[in-house]
């Protein structure tokens, strides 16, 4: 899955009202000098959220020399995701989000980002910029019944 349905982006707001004042707050914190201070995991964070392909903000690496210098293992992809997972990072992960973000929230949503880490991959892996895994992984328990499911049950 690499858009999350809205049913399950309901489940990590309190209510529609904090869905639309983070993407406020992110606007305002966009428009503002204090973009540079935000790192590619902020950027996950604020996707993964709102529900949507997190991944489209990497692109993987194919300068040949980068790579065999060990760009691949340093690609900021993979640092992204240990930051959001990251019990020690995480009051620094939050901060720019102030109030809007809360420490619930972020652990709702690495329950649905999957793991990467950079010795699981190889670069072919990501041949054509096409990743290996799903943007998200939603257990099962959490999707809503399709209405064929509905109907069979009745």
């Amino acid at each position: 899955m690499n858009t999350l349905p809205r049913a399950i982006t309901a489940q990590i707001f309190e209510n529609t009202g904090s869905y639309a004042a983070l993407r406020r707050h992110w606007s305002a914190l966009m428009n503002s000098g204090r973009k540079h201070e935000l790192s590619a995991a902020h950027h996950l964070l604020y996707l993964a959220l709102l529900g949507r392909d997190w991944r489209k903000g990497f692109v993987p690496i194919t300068n040949r020399r980068k790579l065999e210098n060990g760009a691949f293992d340093g690609w900021s992809l993979f640092s992204a995701i240990q930051l959001l997972r990251s019990d020690a990072y995480e009051t620094w992960l939050l901060a720019p989000f102030g109030a809007h973000v809360t420490p619930p929230m972020l652990r709702r949503v690495r329950e649905l980002v999957p793991r990467l880490h950079a010795y699981a991959y190889k670069l072919e892996d990501f041949a054509g910029g096409v990743f290996p895994v799903d943007a998200y992984q939603v257990p099962e328990s959490l999707l809503a019944p399709t209405l064929d499911e509905e109907h069979s049950r009745a």
